[in-house]
């Protein structure tokens, strides 16, 4: 036998967040004296396009059909979402007899809304008396005030006799130091939630880069909505602090929900006026403020009604507590083995009942709110002022409407001179309009995307978004589709959790993901903290918003962890790994020694110095795309440049037999997805020597079997198709619907095929030794 020839292998690795493609030819075959270079341009295929469907290989077949035979209860929902609840049908626009007064602050010498001075309690007195003292000189025998803001220098008239509401204000109007009189506007809620009826009541070679999954057991139903904002790598750095406060002005909270009773301050306020009838369908009418007492400091949430189809009367809810699921997403007991996770697991959350037991509340109250919430005086109903000891940092508001109204800015302009950030939900119309109070330029707005990324279709969009947070979108067919979080059962008077979509889902997502930016950086003003947010947002800037909201960018200040870029050199012949390399910065490799011989040439990124490369979500690809990879083929001592790109290693369809099985390396991933679950997709695995190996699935952003992600089977088949064995759910009592198959294996040719429940699931397939 003669001396073994070596060469060496050089290259450049560009990456690309693309999928790989390329041609099936021939074996390169490097002469004695010749060098070959080239360039592969790649083309990314969309992950949801048709795929050909070819008839599978009998194993297969079978493994799908073991797979549809098994009862779908063991799954989380996969039922079509309810229809959405009938919040915005015909309702009133505002209350039928109140006017809302506001002054010019040079009528009592007042400085500029927003001036700090207006936020002592010593000149909300004084500011207070001087406007009641003004207005009950001018206020007529038709009409009575309500009312004093003195923070924002306005007060609220009721008129007794609504036909005469145009000539009292036309008579308020006539005092020079009236800036404005205006109705008493109503904004109304429209979210739609989905109780998930899967929800039980609440009862090696290295280490992958920190990433960490809480313990409570719906955190499956979330996975796809934290994961898409990069949570799961931002929690190992910070889940929080209790030192930061946040503000929910909303339709109330619920004390005794376990799942964030922890995390709730005792210093909330109710500023829901007990006045607005609701007719309800039964017969009869209640308040909307349902509690009987008007402003106080219980912010509960005492019920929840809905509008009927008709819009003309009022059904109780089953569940509901749009605040309650609000804050939940913000701020739930994370990692406590009970229900669901909040963005902090440690917080602070001041709960601000603003909105009624119909999903509405008064404008004039919802700015009482805003300015509780702000630690700003406020009118507490009974012709003085409250006052919060601090001010939350931000204040989140999941309610908006068309309107643009003074008070509401009064309102807001004085929060956010406190230093507060002020998160809105830029609203569910589909419009461009704009919707306030979003689209006051001292608040960030926020946008909604489903679990494809994608714009939600009830979203409004426009130069007055800022950014995009998931916001669910049922549209896509599923329950799982939405944002879980906390709820009530009304009915049962119980706990509970729920699953619902809206830019109101949206909002505390963002509200949260600040939030994590303030425990570790508590000195930020609420400008540099809107910055932070929005320069780390990925994605292209478009009219939903800068971007996606990423927690670990805008925890961190990166766009993502520390990569460094490796080659790896895979023997063609027994798919052993023959040289894993670092590449330099720009890209360029180089393999030394290699011996004669086929290769496949590989490449691939770790996280933050972890040495892992081909790991599930991280940049992969081979020299030719990953679903047809090119081999290389070495005879002598020569030099072989050659430049390929990498990104998620998508496979192209068909794939759904033997013969067009596509190639699945040991140490490596692929993902897919399953267009019709009748078919099965194939992979040919190379197994180099005797040994222990795993296959195992996930999905691409969240839980396996939730949202868009598929619930797989997996089986193990030899050269000739014939079944070795099969696995199904790794964990379904525990919501764990990915599959994993682990056996020592001889060395050889193998085939994986991976079953899916539903048609267009997607999933990620990765191959362990």
């Amino acid at each position: 036998m003669g001396p073994v020839m070596r060469t060496t292998l050089t290259g450049m690795l560009a990456v690309a967040l693309a999928h790989c493609s390329g041609d099936n030819g021939p074996t390169s075959w490097i002469p004695h004296d010749g060098t070959i270079s080239g360039t592969i341009t790649v083309t990314a295929p969309s992950p949801a396009a048709p795929r050909v469907a070819l008839a599978p290989f009998t194993g297969g077949r079978a493994l799908a059909a073991a797979a549809l035979a098994r009862p779908v209860s063991v799954l989380p929902m996969r039922r079509a979402p309810p229809p959405r609840v009938g919040r915005k049908g015909s309702h009133a626009v505002a209350t039928p007899g109140d006017l809302i007064v506001r002054f010019r602050p040079s009528a009592f010498g007042a400085p500029g809304l927003g001036a700090p001075v207006l936020g002592r309690a010593s000149a909300a007195h004084a500011f207070g008396a001087a406007i009641h003292k003004r207005l009950s000189a001018m206020v007529p025998a038709a009409a009575h005030i309500v009312g004093v803001s003195p923070t924002i220098l306005a007060a609220r008239v009721h008129v007794v006799d609504t036909m005469q509401l145009d000539a009292v204000a036309a008579a308020l109007r006539r005092d020079p130091a009236v800036a404005s009189v205006g109705r008493n506007r109503l904004i109304w809620l429209d979210e739609k939630f989905a109780r998930a009826g899967g929800m039980p009541r609440a009862a090696a070679a290295g280490r992958a880069a920190p990433r960490t999954t809480p313990n409570d057991p719906f955190y499956p139903f979330q996975a796809w909505h934290y994961g898409m904002i990069d949570l799961p790598r931002a929690w190992p750095i910070t889940t929080g602090s209790p030192a930061v406060l946040v503000a929910v002005v909303d339709d109330g909270i619920r004390f005794d929900h376990p799942g964030i009773a922890r995390n709730l301050t005792e210093d909330g306020y109710d500023f829901v006026s007990d006045v607005d009838s609701l007719r309800l369908c039964a017969g009869g009418t209640i308040s909307n403020a349902a509690d009987g007492d008007g402003y106080d400091p219980n912010p509960t949430n005492p019920s929840s009604y809905s509008l009927d189809p008709t819009g003309t009367c009022f059904l109780p809810d089953a569940f509901g507590g749009h605040g309650l699921h609000v804050a939940g997403t913000i701020g739930a007991s994370g990692n406590d083995g009970l229900g669901v996770s909040g963005v902090n697991w440690a917080v602070r959350i001041r709960p601000v009942r603003a909105l009624g037991s119909g999903g509405f509340g008064e404008t004039y109250d919802i700015a009482q709110g805003i300015l509780y919430a702000a630690g700003l005086p406020a009118d507490n109903g009974v012709g003085a002022t409250v006052q919060a000891s601090t001010g939350a940092r931000i204040i989140n508001l999941s309610l908006g409407g068309p309107g643009d109204d003074p008070t509401l800015h009064d309102a807001i302009i004085s929060a956010a001179g406190t230093g507060a950030l002020i998160v809105a939900a830029a609203g569910n119309d589909s419009t461009s309009d704009l919707f306030y109070p979003a689209a006051y330029p001292e608040v960030l707005a926020v946008a909604a995307v489903g679990p494809d990324g994608a714009a939600a279709p009830y979203s409004n969009f426009g130069s007055y978004v800022g950014i995009r947070a998931p916001g669910g979108n049922f549209a896509l067919g599923d329950a799982t589709d939405g944002v879980a979080s906390t709820v009530w059962d009304f009915q049962a008077g119980e706990p509970d959790y729920a699953l619902a979509e809206g830019t109101s889902m949206a909002a505390p997502h963002v509200t949260g993901a600040a939030a994590l930016v303030l425990a570790r950086e508590p000195g930020l003003t609420a400008a540099a903290l809107r910055q932070r947010l929005t320069m780390y947002a990925v994605g292209p800037a478009s009219v939903y918003g800068a971007g996606l909201l990423n927690a670990y960018n805008s925890v961190t200040q990166t766009f993502g962890p520390p990569t460094q870029l490796y080659a790896r050199l895979y023997a063609a012949t027994t798919g052993a790994i023959a040289q894993t390399v670092t590449a330099q910065s720009d890209g360029a490799f180089a393999f030394d020694d290699v011996p004669d011989g086929t290769y496949f040439v590989y490449g691939g990124a770790d996280e933050a110095g972890d040495r892992l490369i081909g790991w599930p979500g991280r940049v992969w690809g081979a020299l030719g795309g990953s679903t047809t990879p090119q081999t290389v083929g070495v005879l002598g001592r020569v030099h072989y440049p050659v430049s390929f790109s990498i990104g998620l290693p998508a496979v192209q369809a068909p794939n759904h037999s033997l013969e067009t099985a596509s190639p699945l390396m040991i140490g490596g991933y692929v993902q897919a997805v399953i267009e019709d679950a009748l078919n099965v997709d194939v992979y040919r695995v190379t197994v180099p020597k005797f040994g222990f190996y795993e296959f195992e699935t996930s999905g691409w952003v969240g839980a396996c079997g939730f949202a868009l992600e598929q619930a797989t089977s997996i089986g193990l088949f030899d050269a000739a198709g014939k079944p070795i064995s099969a696995d199904d759910f790794i964990d379904s009592r525990h919501f764990n619907f990915c599959s994993r198959l682990s056996r020592s294996l001889k060395q050889g040719t193998y085939y994986v095929a991976v079953a899916g429940f539903f048609n267009g699931g997607r999933y990620r397939l990765r191959a362990l030794h």
